[in-house]
């Protein structure tokens, strides 16, 4: 035991000092920022499909603008859009019995299918969704002290829904930060339009993850995934949980993230509806998420 872990030890202080980039995970987010007047520049690019039955792809897009305002200081502008095809991809309802299943038989719905669309046709388009400010503020940095910390907030303005996410950043490093570990807890709230007002939901999430420096300019990880909703928001509606791998590569101003999430068949669901629509063989689907998820982040500093 000794051995192996000084071998570990070993083979992790031999690897070039960089220190750990903020982009070296693809869903986690660290308490590394930009330095006071860096501006940058990222591209995100998330593909999510494959639900209980026929078809649903989506991709998103977000292009990030971000700024140093201080040395502890970040903030960003996000422009969100996608495109989605969707055909036959949720279950339908009995219209003899409310609240329950029609066996066998699925139409076109989902988070990203338009309102008012023919459930009974295949759905194809693209939707400017949203624009997002991004605010973080690092309390404590992990180099200076034992843990790392920061405070997210991000509102984000739709024509459809408005979205109000509070963020807490955790990191940890070791060996000189070519091994780090970050973990966030995040609580968001949503206010969407509906014809007799606003429906109010909640979403609590956790991801953690964590990176290991592997050479120079590669590193690799391995993240975490726990969200859960609340209806109106109180009332507990699922739990569903993914994991999946993580690579990153940078060299100069530049630097690419790419990685993977797969669906757990642990996911629970609590309420009756999503019981009934949403949960299937230990999945959870219905409109909200997806069973892979692969997200693709370039970034440029100036």
């Amino acid at each position: 035991m000794r051995f192996r872990s000084a071998f570990a030890a070993t083979v992790l202080l031999s690897v070039h000092n960089v220190q750990l980039h903020a982009a070296d995970l693809a869903w986690t987010y660290t308490t590394d920022l930009a330095s006071k007047g860096e501006v940058e520049f990222e591209q995100w690019v998330t593909a999510r499909w494959e639900k209980e039955h026929g078809a649903y792809n989506v991709i998103d897009f977000r292009e990030e603008f971000g700024y140093g305002v201080a040395d502890n200081f970040q903030i960003a502008l996000y422009l969100n859009h996608h495109y989605v095809y969707a055909n036959s991809d949720v279950p339908a309802e009995d219209p003899a019995h409310p609240g329950k299943r029609l066996a066998g038989v699925y139409e076109t719905g989902g988070e990203n299918v338009h309102a008012g669309h023919n459930p009974v046709t295949p759905f194809d388009g693209y939707h400017f969704e949203s624009v997002s400010l991004e605010a973080i503020y690092r309390l404590l940095s992990p180099d200076k002290h034992p843990l790392g910390l920061a405070v997210y907030f991000e509102p984000t303005i739709g024509d459809e829904e408005t979205e109000l996410e509070w963020k807490l950043i955790l990191q940890k490093n070791w060996f000189g930060d070519r091994l780090a570990w970050a973990l966030n807890f995040n609580y968001e709230l949503e206010f969407e339009e509906t014809d007799g007002g606003y429906e109010r939901d909640a979403v609590f999430e956790w991801f953690t993850g964590i990176s290991c420096r592997l050479a120079h300019n590669w590193s690799a990880g391995l993240e975490f995934w726990n969200r859960q909703e609340f209806a109106d928001t109180t009332v507990h509606e699922y739990s569903a949980y993914f994991i999946g791998p993580t690579i990153h590569y940078e060299r100069g101003r530049w630097s690419a993230t790419l990685g993977f999430l797969h669906q757990l068949p642990i996911g629970q669901a609590f309420s009756h509806e999503t019981k009934e629509f949403a949960a299937h063989d230990g999945y959870f689907f219905g409109d909200e998420q997806e069973q892979y998820y692969v997200r693709l982040r370039v970034g440029i500093d100036f």
